[in-house]
């Protein structure tokens, strides 16, 4: 059984409009409603691939309730969310203009010193109610403390130990904290291109650059690093290996929830046992099926067994290679 964790879940609600105009009424259709939360994604596709999820974080207030009634109404996972106040956020996009996305993300529920240490009693106690074997942490967390993350993969860590898999799927100064701190280490983290560009501080034009930059004392003793590149598949660093995953072009619907996705697909290879290629194309395959529907965190069974038969794994011997 997995184990996902979402500490700023929503309540998604997206407009589509040809035009917005400003200081004016905008008169539009009802949205497209939705949970997000990339730690929840992930929970989807786990559950959609057959393996038992329990998903966790925090919600509040009459937005959390929103959130779990139609956790519950999936009817998917076993939800252990931790109830605090205040209230859960939303977040409104308006698509409109040709292609132009406006979005307005609320800060979400606050996590103070107090709640944090509820919530670790909260991990502590599902870790002993549920057989876990695998721990996805994904997102944002709405925090004082910039090393939030580094204190609860410390605290995971001292109750699962060193070897146990827990998946890293988060960004920005969290990210760079944990990377910073060699004694406690992910088991898998998977920064996106533009991301990684953040962590290191300048921009990326080559993959001769972009391995220079995995073979960093930054990212040692980290099993595996996927740096995505959208429909140009990943570089991946497994153990001390690069590797060039080329996957099949198609006609993406939405690109939303691909990454998270993805991080289902391997939370789900590894608590079954695959092989590390064969993790690597079932997580990529659950990206990728992702894209083809609307809905955030979906995949189709057929679609991702025959888009693994379609995905390569080219070892890079050689840092000179095309970017």
């Amino acid at each position: 059984m997995i184990l996902t964790i979402t500490l700023n879940p929503s309540m998604d609600y997206n407009y589509l409009v040809s035009s917005l105009n400003l200081d004016q009424v905008n008169r539009v259709e009802n949205p497209h409603t939705s949970i997000g939360g990339k730690g929840i994604n992930a929970g989807r596709v786990i559950a959609q691939s057959g393996e038992g999820v329990v998903l966790t974080g925090i919600l509040g207030g009459p937005v959390g309730k929103m959130i779990l009634d139609t956790l519950i109404a999936e009817n998917r996972y076993q939800l252990e969310f931790l109830s605090v106040e205040g209230n859960s956020r939303n977040a409104i996009t308006i698509m409109h203009d040709g292609n132009t996305h406006t979005e307005l993300v609320e800060k979400g529920l606050y996590l103070s010193k107090e709640n944090e240490q509820l919530f670790f009693q909260h991990i502590a106690h599902l870790l002993k109610k549920y057989a876990i074997d695998v721990i996805c942490i994904s997102g944002s967390v709405n925090s004082d403390d910039s090393n939030f993350h580094l204190q609860l993969l410390h605290f995971i860590r001292s109750i699962v130990g060193e070897k146990f898999p827990i998946l890293m799927d988060i960004s920005g100064e969290q990210l760079e904290n944990v990377l910073t701190q060699p004694a406690v280490r992910p088991s898998f983290i998977k920064p996106n291109s533009h991301e990684l560009e953040e962590l290191v501080g300048k921009d990326i034009q080559t993959n001769e650059e972009l391995i220079t930059i995995l073979h960093d004392p930054l990212f040692d003793n980290i099993e595996t690093i996927m740096i995505s590149q959208g429909g140009d598949g990943a570089i991946v660093k497994h153990d001390s290996t690069i590797y060039d995953v080329q996957i099949p072009k198609v006609d993406i619907v939405n690109t939303t929830g691909c990454g998270d996705s993805t991080v289902g697909g391997m939370a789900f290879a590894i608590s079954n046992g695959y092989s590390f290629e064969d993790s690597i194309k079932y997580a990529m395959a659950c990206g990728i099926s992702n894209s083809l529907f609307e809905t955030n965190g979906t995949i189709n069974k057929a679609q991702v067994t025959r888009f693994i038969n379609d995905i390569q794994i080219l070892e890079i011997k050689e840092l000179s290679v095309n970017g």
